[in-house]
C-alpha cells in the first residue's frame, strides 16, 4: 500500500490517461490484492486522485497568490504612481522659494489692475506645502485659466440675468437710469447707472445723436453690501449713437472688499430716446 501511495504521489497533475495507466500498473503488481478489494478498490483509486488532484490545485493557487498582490493593491500603486510622475514637488531652498513667491505675487498684481473683482489673491508663505511650489510659468496658467473660467460664468451669469432687468428710465429732470449685473467673486449684484445725456439734430445723418454726457453715478438695486464709485469714464462710439461708459468702484460683503471695474452702455435712437 505505501508503495501505491508513493507512485499515485508521482503522479498528481498527470492526464487522465496517464493517471488510468498508472492504476493499470498497480494492477499488474498486486493482483491478490485487487481480487481481494475488486468491489472498493477502483473507487479508492479515483478518490485517492482526486483529493491528490485538488491539493495539487490548491496548492498552486497557494503560492501564484503569493507571488501577484490583490488586483486592487496593482490598481492603487498605478495610479500613485501616475500622480507622482504629474505632480513632481520641486526641491526649492528658502532663496528659490523667496523669488518664486515675489514671481507670484506680481503675476497676481497683473490680475488684480484689472480689478475684475474675482477677490484673488496670493496665499501667505508661510502656509505653502512643499507641494505647492510651482514654476512662475505654471504658476502663471494656473492663474490665468481661474481668470477665464470666472469671466466666462460671468458672462453666461449676465445673460441669464439680463432679461429680467427693467427697462431703460429718463425721468423729467433729464436723467437716464440703466441697470446691469455686476459679479463679485461669483455674486451677482445688481446697480443702476444714472447720467445725464445731451443729445442733438444732426443733418447729415438726418437723425438724434449724443453730444454730452454729465453727472455719472451709481447705486445698489440690492440690500447686498456697500458700493463706491471710485471712477467714470465715458466714450463715444457708434458714429455717436452710443455712449461706452467704464465704471470703476469697490464692493464689501461680509467683511470682504473687492474692486471692480465693469463698462456700460446707453443708446440713443433717430428721435434722441436713450435706452
Amino acid at each position: 500500500m505505501n508503495e501505491i501511495k508513493r507512485q499515485l504521489q508521482l503522479k498528481i497533475g498527470d492526464t487522465t490517461q496517464q493517471q488510468q495507466n498508472v492504476i493499470q500498473k498497480i494492477s499488474a503488481q498486486y493482483p491478490m490484492r485487487i481480487k481481494k478489494n475488486n468491489a472498493f478498490f477502483p473507487a479508492f483509486i479515483s478518490f485517492a486522485l482526486l483529493v491528490g488532484a485538488c491539493l495539487f490545485v490548491f496548492s498552486y493557487i497557494g503560492e501564484k497568490q503569493l507571488r501577484t498582490p490583490p488586483n486592487e493593491t496593482v490598481a492603487t500603486t498605478v495610479e500613485q504612481e501616475k500622480d507622482n510622475e504629474n505632480n513632481t514637488t520641486l526641491l526649492l531652498t528658502d532663496e528659490q522659494k523667496k523669488e518664486y513667491y515675489k514671481q507670484y505675487k506680481k503675476i497676481m498684481d497683473k490680475v488684480s489692475e484689472k480689478k475684475l473683482g474675482l477677490g484673488l489673491e496670493v496665499a501667505p508663505m508661510e502656509s505653502f506645502e512643499e507641494s505647492d511650489w510651482v514654476e512662475p510659468k505654471d504658476y502663471e496658467k494656473m492663474v490665468n485659466r481661474i481668470v477665464e473660467d470666472f469671466l466666462t460664468t460671468e458672462r453666461e451669469k449676465k445673460a441669464a440675468l439680463s432679461r429680467y432687468l427693467e427697462e431703460t428710465v429718463t425721468n423729467l429732470d433729464g436723467e437716464t437710469t440703466k441697470p446691469i449685473y455686476v459679479s463679485f467673486s461669483g455674486l451677482m449684484i445688481k446697480i443702476k447707472v444714472t447720467a445725464n445725456f445731451v443729445t442733438q439734430y444732426n443733418a447729415e445723418h438726418d437723425r438724434q445723436l449724443f453730444i454730452a454726457v454729465n453727472d455719472i453715478s451709481t447705486q445698489l438695486a440690492d440690500k447686498k453690501g456697500t458700493w463706491e464709485q471710485t471712477s467714470s469714464k465715458a466714450s463715444l462710439i457708434d458714429g455717436g449713437k452710443t455712449y461706452s461708459i467704464r465704471i470703476e468702484g469697490i464692493f464689501n460683503f461680509n467683511g470682504i472688499t473687492y474692486e471692480k471695474a465693469f463698462t456700460i452702455e446707453f443708446s440713443c435712437d433717430e428721435f434722441g430716446n436713450i435706452y
